[in-house]
């Protein structure tokens, strides 16, 4: 709802929207997963949402991508700087998944980092939005090095993992979150597609999500 308003009011004054993506952490992996596989692009998604976003509305957004594999929230900090300069209308932050894949997970600091890192992005005169794009569940089912009797607790922990994140949402002005395991297949063969290896994201992984994130900046202005 709010980023509907929002851009509708840019889109009458004719004004351009630039959008800003950085993260890439959709999958939640090790960081000795974090390294790039081949058969997959890193960043895919964010070429899909320029692409969406031509077709549905041309010369109506600019995206920029500022996407890094194997990036954390703490580790998006060093390069806010770059992304605030750019003065954009939305910051679309794809992190956590890194955090997630920890041998330890902590959802309480990875809250403390990524709530640092929104105030950064929101700073000065010009508040952009920002869109939290949750991430999914390896398909430890490609990952011969794991035993596959741990996905249903990845599963959970991914599960809540996006609570967190839409919770953040809910209680940061400003801030949405896209949603993008409540919807994320299940069934073995069809999730086995979206992912290259259990821990990167197929083209048709990034597909999905780019058409996502597409979807949530397009959505309509409900009234």
């Amino acid at each position: 709802m709010f980023l509907s308003l929002w851009f509708a009011s840019l889109a009458l004054a004719g004004e351009s929207q630039p959008v800003v993506a950085m993260g890439d952490g959709l999958v939640a992996a090790p960081a000795s997963a974090s390294v790039k596989s081949a058969g997959t692009v890193p960043g895919g998604w964010v070429t899909v949402l320029q692409d969406c976003l031509d077709e549905g509305a041309p010369a109506k957004y600019t995206v920029v991508d500022r996407a890094v594999p194997g990036e954390t929230a703490k580790s998006a900090r060093e390069r806010v700087a770059g992304v605030v300069e750019l003065t954009p209308e939305l910051v679309v932050v794809a992190l956590g998944a890194q955090e997630l894949g920890a041998e330890q997970p902590n959802p309480g600091k990875f809250r403390k980092d990524l709530k640092k890192l929104v105030e950064e992005i929101r700073v000065g005169g010009k508040l952009p939005a920002v869109l939290l794009v949750g991430m999914v569940s390896p398909t430890l089912a490609q990952a011969a090095e794991v035993e596959k009797g741990t996905q249903g607790k990845i599963d959970e922990l991914t599960s809540a993992w996006n609570t967190t994140l839409s919770e953040f949402a809910g209680g940061n002005e400003g801030v949405e979150h896209i949603d993008l395991w409540t919807d994320w297949p299940r069934d073995r063969p069809e999730r086995a597609g979206l992912t290259v290896d259990g821990w990167h994201l197929s083209d048709q992984g990034h597909a999905r999500v780019g058409a996502a994130v597409c979807d949530a900046v397009m959505a309509p202005k409900e009234d």
